[in-house]
């Protein structure tokens, strides 16, 4: 973290203070992680494999030594705030990637010191997260590249430039015309040139190479748990969740390795039909503001441990199945197209809300109708955390479609905190327990 001698926005903090936040923050954080993995144990037939992705939740683990080991021998930590960024230009200039989004409730109050409650908390936690020094992950990086996908994210990464370099990526709000196709690809192009310059290496046509290749892999191995959800309930949502989330933090060709070995047990419990769950347990579809390890976990685990219970079985969310869903596709394989196609990896296929177009945004509809369709969703929870703004806007067209289709679909607002736990218990149960009678009323028809 840079010291900014002149700061715009982040206060200094008196050191006494500073220093009993972060045990504290260290302290809270290390209980909700015990806590949560704790009551994923609890599920029947739990896979061995997730013992790995257990570890790596833990953000004072191995994972933080490995990286702080690596930065003491000159290496250089790229943080990102949005799905957007380019990974594989960080993986090709030798960097390590992480995503410093916040999934952290308690900063978000400090963040209130400088900005209003009624901003998207995620940011107000980002900032509450720089203000202390809290979070190691954040602390190690040597510059964030932030992509403006909404108000929020664009201040947050002004604000930030108190502490750390940042930079940011000029997202078009059109992604499908030739004019924003060319204009992104210019804005990859000035981060791979910061990127080079930062590390001191050139980013060659073979390194790139090497780099969609290894995110092609931890592609597919994400589709196969993708496609291993499918069917009969092998795997709890919180644990396919956490996997997806881990790959922001480790090593992406270890993270894969792993992905594949908790598959190869999934297909042998398949054979034993060691489930985690009833085969009619209903089966949920999440989608809206992301929920973000570990504290975000609060809707997850009322879900899945209701009663009666629900299963969470696809996502829609930037933090979670659409990490590393689509592919970079390679035409010609020349240096410029390879440029080309990771460019167009971030943004054509993308269902964020932050994009428009005539259609109003076609391609998240349909991402969304084929994952109904595909696992057999019995009900969509559309997440909306208080203060975000584009999935909250969106929710009504959504909300027509759905009913349209005789889909059921319930609109879950949450705070950033615990405190509405109670309420959002009995809310969730109401709707599953509709779930449920509508499941048994079908099965007599």
């Amino acid at each position: 973290m840079k010291t900014n001698n002149d700061p715009k926005y982040l206060p200094t903090l008196d050191p006494a203070e500073k220093d009993e936040l972060q045990k504290a923050f260290k302290a809270g954080v290390q209980k909700t992680v015990a806590e949560n993995i704790e009551k994923m144990k609890q599920v029947p037939n739990r896979p061995k494999a997730m013992e790995y992705f257990d570890q790596v939740a833990d953000f004072f683990g191995q994972r933080e030594k490995e990286i702080r080991e690596f930065k003491a021998q000159g290496g250089k930590v790229i943080g990102f705030a949005c799905m957007l960024a380019p990974v594989e230009l960080i993986l090709a200039a030798g960097a390590i990637p992480v995503r410093i989004d916040s999934g952290f409730y308690t900063p978000s109050k400090i963040g209130d010191r400088i900005v209003p409650v009624e901003v998207c908390p995620v940011v107000r936690s980002m900032i509450g997260l720089a203000m202390a020094n809290l979070y190691p992950y954040l602390e190690m990086c040597d510059v964030i590249i932030s992509p403006n996908t909404c108000d929020g994210k664009t201040k947050v990464c002004e604000i930030l430039t108190d502490a750390f370099p940042v930079w940011e990526m000029n997202v078009p709000r059109i992604k499908d015309t030739p004019q924003a196709k060319s204009y992104w690809l210019e804005q990859v192009k000035e981060i791979k040139g910061k990127i080079e310059k930062l590390t001191g290496r050139s980013i060659t046509g073979k390194a790139m190479r090497t780099a969609i290749e290894t995110t092609l892999k931890a592609t597919a191995a994400s589709r196969r748990l993708l496609d291993l959800r499918k069917g009969s309930p092998l795997i709890s949502g919180r644990d396919a969740m956490l996997v997806d989330q881990m790959s922001y933090f480790d090593d992406l060709k270890r993270w894969t390795d792993k992905t594949n070995l908790l598959c190869d047990e999934l297909e042998r419990k398949a054979v034993d039909k060691s489930y985690v769950a009833a085969e009619d347990t209903p089966r949920i579809l999440l989608t809206g503001s992301p929920m973000i390890w570990p504290d975000c976990w609060k809707i997850p685990n009322l879900i899945e441990e209701s009663k009666p219970q629900g299963l969470i079985v696809a996502d829609e969310f930037c933090s979670g199945d659409r990490i590393y869903y689509d592919p970079v596709g390679v035409d010609e394989g020349s240096a410029g197209d390879m440029l080309k196609a990771i460019a167009e990896r971030y943004i054509m296929p993308c269902t964020c809300p932050c994009f428009t177009s005539e259609d109003g945004n076609q391609d998240r509809i349909d991402k969304l109708l084929t994952l109904v369709k595909d696992y057999k969703i019995s009900g969509v929870i559309y997440h909306v955390i208080r203060g975000c703004h584009l999935y909250a806007m969106e929710y009504m067209r959504l909300k027509r479609l759905f009913e349209k289709e005789k889909i059921p679909i319930y609109y879950l607002d949450t705070e950033y905190s615990r405190e509405d736990s109670g309420q959002m218990k009995t809310r969730i149960e109401a709707f599953l327990e509709m779930l449920a009678t509508k499941t048994q009323t079908d099965d007599l028809y």
